[in-house]
């Protein structure tokens, strides 16, 4: 079935093509406040599709719903997209010849549009008080039946219709929306019907805003898109959007709607996990942008022979992309595998992106850093972390997990003195000073002499270094400092314990 299902779409699209000289798709996020992983993903797919058939990756504005604006939100989608590699060719910040690409700006081309259907009787005036819809609604769950408008403002004529409006009566725009059944194709879930129920949704609110029905449908058409890759949350609108496509005339863009990412493979991500927002993997966490990449495309999503052992380039996924082998399965957000990515993107980083990402880094979350940040220094780090530590996978394990200590020394002697009292650790770190050196055998011999177990004394000295109890080997730790930084660690925890 399977089989039969792509050829037979594949040779749809063949006759399809020719109405769309032009590959052009976009990315019309709302700003309504951080970005969604599934956003990026959408971004990505959308940008891959463009590419690899040498179209135009687009990106729109849709913030025609004004109540749930947030400030700074379509700049910072910017950035997310800039700091990833998906670099649009006509968005709001360089313009493009089927602009303004922010819908709040294309206000006039909506009014004009609802007009036109206005006079073909694919829409009317509705006069209904926001009071009478309320109550409808009230009354409908009452009866326990799906509240829908009782079309009363169909049967005005046209001419009280204008008249009304002429006089600056307040009212919306309706669909005439008529119990039916719509079929399209979707390239990932093939071929679709839905019942739509008699509802006459609003196109226009009384504001003059659109709503997104009504938006998504005429700014595709003005900015002849030939694809619309979205998430699968929008496919239940999609009946509707074919409609509004048919009473303005007009054939439909071809639809491929990307299946849901979840926690588990069946619950959906919450918009309550923070894992399920771009900021989570890279202010957060530091995800290398590779390896969030190649995690949202890992299964079976879309890109030809994929082998999962390998680390793709944005490139390489441009050319191995097919729309057809996107996948019906949903994408499991799994931390094994972000990991997985995250140590075989650090590996494969140039220094110069690692030096500048790690500088970042360390200055916004690590305020009082001892260590100069110099590129030699930042260097040293990065060769230590890819030989020695193979699972380092995140920016974030430098300001705030297991690695903090290339930036700074040990604050407290609290540690210490939870494993050690405060005479035992003096006496063995005094000891260790003295005899001043770090080879293995002359650490034994100390920790014989002290009477205390060698492990005991590593332990120790682990924590006057670094402040914790895991990490690297003593002797890397001191090859990568070097006597003289040692020695500082050791003297300050020393001060630090005659304090107590």
């Amino acid at each position: 079935g399977m089989l039969l299902r792509s050829r037979w779409i594949s040779s749809v699209r063949v006759t399809a093509r020719c109405s769309h000289d032009e590959v052009r798709v976009r990315f019309a996020p709302s700003p309504t406040g951080e970005l969604h992983l599934g956003g990026l993903r959408t971004a990505l797919y959308n940008y891959l599709f463009a590419r690899n058939h040498g179209g135009k990756f687009i990106v729109r504005i849709e913030d025609t719903d004004r109540a749930r604006m947030v400030e700074g939100s379509a700049d910072r989608i910017r950035s997310i997209l800039s700091y990833y590699g998906l670099r649009s060719d006509e968005d709001p910040w360089q313009g493009g010849s089927a602009g303004p690409y922010t819908q709040s700006e294309r206000l006039p081309i909506y009014t004009e549009h609802t007009e036109r259907l206005i006079d073909s009787g694919h829409a009317y005036r509705c006069f209904c008080s926001s009071k009478r819809l309320d109550l409808l609604r009230k009354n409908a769950a009452r009866e326990g039946t799906i509240p829908i408008y009782d079309r009363r403002c169909r049967s005005i004529s046209k001419e009280e219709s204008l008249s009304k409006a002429k006089n600056g009566e307040e009212h919306v725009i309706r669909f005439v929306m008529d119990h039916q059944d719509v079929q399209f194709e979707d390239t990932v879930f093939g071929s679709i019907t839905q019942r739509l129920e008699e509802s006459d949704p609003v196109l226009l609110k009384s504001d003059g805003f659109p709503t997104y029905h009504l938006a998504n449908i005429v700014d595709d058409k003005a900015m002849r898109i030939s694809d619309v890759i979205r998430g699968m949350e929008w496919l239940s609108s999609t009946g509707k959007h074919v409609l509004l496509y048919k009473a303005f005339g007009w054939s439909a863009p071809r639809f491929a709607h990307l299946p849901l990412i979840t926690r588990d493979g069946k619950k959906k991500l919450s918009k309550r996990d923070k894992d399920a927002f771009v900021d989570y993997y890279d202010k957060e966490m530091g995800v290398l942008p590779q390896a969030v990449i190649n995690f949202l495309v890992r299964n079976g999503s879309g890109v030809r022979d994929f082998d999962l052992s390998k680390l793709y380039t944005l490139q390489e996924l441009v050319n191995q992309f097919d729309v057809q082998l996107i996948g019906r399965r949903n994408l499991q957000v799994d931390a094994d595998s972000l990991t997985h990515y995250g140590s075989a993107a650090f590996r494969s980083a140039s220094d110069e992106v690692l030096i500048n990402l790690i500088r970042q880094r360390v200055e916004s979350d690590l305020p009082s850093v001892y260590v100069d940040l110099s590129d030699q220094y930042l260097k040293r780090v990065i060769e230590f972390l890819r030989e020695k530590e193979e699972t380092f996978a995140f920016l974030s394990q430098l300001t705030k997990g297991q690695y903090t200590f290339f930036f700074t020394r040990p604050k407290s002697a609290d540690k210490v003195l939870g494993k050690f009292s405060s005479e035992v650790a003096i006496e063995a770190l005094e000891r260790v000073l003295e005899v001043g050196s770090w080879q293995i055998e002359s650490l034994k011999e100390s920790a014989k002499r002290l009477e205390m177990a060698y492990p005991k004394l590593l332990t120790l000295l682990r924590l006057s270094l670094i402040d914790g109890t895991s990490g690297p080997p003593i002797s890397e730790l001191h090859a990568f400092f070097g006597d003289g930084e040692c020695t500082d660690r050791i003297r300050q925890m020393l001060e630090r314990l005659r304090k107590c």
